[in-house]
């Protein structure tokens, strides 16, 4: 088991994709892309989705930081499908995006694992739970945050693989532009690139190849990453949209609506029930039960505390769990937000164990808990009409 499971041999010892793995990448994105479009509202879903909708048709801008990245891949969307309403293409994309989000988590832990069922366990226990699958067939920012959590993690499993310096400096070029691009959407995210940078830093340095080259090569990525945001002032300027919100015209307006001055730039910790750490994490612990079938808690749990022992090379072993470890446990320690893609920690660790007498069982559990709860929302979205509301 560890890294040698049901689908192969050690996850190092293979190339790019390891047989199997893009087919099998391939397979989860067409399943679950197949759930979430079978389940997809068909009109304008509640919450800020009017606004996104509204913002990404018309090209305007939406609620701070603007989520240029969303409003322009959203109008691109709207414009390329051919069938169904404007809000109807935005939930599609959305789905779409979800389902890349599954397919990317599938690819991590079978890398780790060398399991296809692992992968599937872990993909599936992720898409449907309860808030993933609620916020992956709505138009929101959620599931192209869920997809950028798992390209983070897929590239920090390739990087660690990577045995020649070029190799590990080209990972580390796309992981530095994939990190930029990501917080064109949602800001949370950064919980996860302070989690990842600091631990790719440290080995570059460790294999003596962080040079000041390198260093500068990792800033412009980073920087190209970030070129959407330019879209703000843009479209300000132009003032195409009937709605839009702010100016970003100035250097002033533009900071304001960028750092979320009107909403707190630093309040990515508040939630409803309080905002200190220790109320969070207890609401987080509660709320778990709800997210995810017990056994797929202790499966994870197990997993965590199996896997490493079974890492043959373990003079790294405890740096090549700890982005992967933070990535999950702080941004629950920090807010509900970010507990859609906090979930993606879960499903990993669930799906590092030889699953293959439990991956049905698992399954279906889960899935039977959530279908009730996910044809409410379905049936919901069909009826409702609800104002904006405006969520950090």
């Amino acid at each position: 088991m560890g890294l040698h499971g049901d689908g192969g041999g050690p996850a190092a010892g293979a190339g790019p994709w390891r047989s199997g793995g893009l087919c099998g990448s391939v397979a989860v994105f067409a399943a679950v892309a197949a759930v979430f479009t079978l389940t997809l509202p068909r009109s304008l879903p509640g919450g800020d989705s009017g606004e996104l909708i509204t913002a990404a048709h018309e090209l305007g801008v939406a609620h701070p930081p603007g989520y240029p990245l969303f409003t322009l891949v959203a109008n691109l969307a709207i414009t390329l499908f051919p069938f169904g309403s404007v809000a109807y293409r935005v939930n599609l994309l959305c789905g779409l995006f979800g389902a890349v989000a599954a397919s990317l988590l599938f690819f991590t832990v079978f890398r780790l694992s060398g399991s296809r069922a692992g992968g599937i366990l872990a993909a599936g226990v992720f898409s449907f739970s309860r808030l993933t699958w609620q916020w992956s067939i709505a138009a929101e920012v959620f599931s192209l945050n869920n997809l950028f959590v798992g390209l983070l993690m897929a590239l920090t499993v390739r990087f660690e693989e990577a045995t020649a310096a070029k190799e590990r400096s080209k990972i580390a070029a796309i992981g530095a532009f994939s990190c930029g691009l990501s917080l064109c959407n949602q800001h949370t995210i950064v919980l996860y690139v302070l989690c990842i940078i600091p631990w790719i830093l440290f080995r570059l340095l460790k294999e003596k190849e962080l040079t000041l080259s390198l260093l500068l090569k990792l800033a412009l990525a980073f920087s190209a990453g970030l070129l959407p945001y330019v879209y703000l002032p843009v479209s300000s300027y132009l003032s195409h949209a009937r709605w839009t919100w702010g100016d970003q015209t100035t250097l002033r307006g533009f900071l304001t609506h960028f750092l979320r001055e009107e909403y707190g730039t630093f309040s990515l910790a508040k939630s409803e029930v309080g905002s200190s750490a220790s109320t969070v994490l207890l609401s987080q612990i509660i709320n778990m039960k709800t997210e995810l079938s017990f056994n797929i808690q202790a499966l994870a749990v197990w997993a965590n505390v199996c896997l490493p022992r079974k890492w043959s090379d373990s003079g790294c072993r405890a740096m090549r769990w700890w982005p992967f470890s933070l990535a999950l446990v702080w941004p629950r320690l920090c807010l509900r937000r970010a507990e859609c893609s906090a979930g993606m920690g879960f499903g990993t660790w669930s799906g590092c164990q030889r699953p293959s007498s439990l991956l049905i069982k698992c399954t279906q559990t889960t899935v039977r808990r959530q279908q009730r709860a996910v044809a409410a929302i379905s049936s919901n979205h069909l009826n409702t009409s609800s104002p904006l509301q405006h969520r950090q």
